[in-house]
């Protein structure tokens, strides 16, 4: 397994290398480029469905906060898998090394489970495959940066999938419950 792990990693890091990817990488895994589409998202949400909307924007806001807090925290101390940077001797580090553990990837985690949360809350299949398509190239950016072996994406996708489905199974129930028409059955009378 880790000579698979190390074969990836150099793909990605050394045989995709080039300052454009360089650059490009950066903006993926950077939060405040990120933050105008974050932003423009949640006003449609709350413009589209109005106090559902809203729901949705905090729902996601919790599930980031959960699962970044529980990669960081939790896992990542817990597993102390220490990152390819501080041990493969060849690795490029175009945004410089880290320090802290590397499994799970954070960003795989968090990407993955808001994919994942929104994939089946609304069902569209071109956006799930949008949703699905970014989390996967943020997450391999981190690869590419030489920052997670591949497996340390592998993992953040897993629990990040798992956790997605669960706080959307977990937002259906409570959208049964306590609001008039969810989202979901509103999704499917537009159609």
């Amino acid at each position: 397994m880790h000579s698979l792990d190390l074969s990836l990693l150099h793909f990605f890091n050394q045989t995709l290398a080039s300052p454009t990817f360089d650059a490009v990488a950066n903006v993926l895994v950077t939060v405040r480029y990120w933050m105008p589409v974050y932003i423009v998202a949640g006003l449609y949400l709350i413009y589209r469905y109005k106090w559902q909307g809203v729901w949705l924007v905090l729902a996601a806001i919790i599930l980031v906060t959960v699962t970044d807090s529980l990669a960081h925290y939790i896992l990542k101390p817990l597993v102390a898998r220490v990152r390819p940077c501080a041990t493969v001797s060849w690795i490029r580090l175009p945004d410089g090394p880290r320090q802290d553990p590397s499994f799970p990837s954070n960003h795989a985690i968090n990407n993955f489970a808001i994919a994942t949360f929104f994939a089946f809350e609304f069902r569209p299949r071109s956006l799930s495959i949008t949703l699905f398509a970014i989390a996967t190239v943020v997450s391999l950016a981190r690869v590419y940066q030489g920052l997670h072996y591949p497996s340390d994406v592998f993992g953040g996708i897993m629990i990040g999938f798992a956790i997605g489905y669960a706080a959307n199974s977990a937002y259906r129930a409570a959208e049964r419950r306590f609001l008039r028409q969810p989202t979901s059955d509103r999704q499917a009378k537009a159609r």
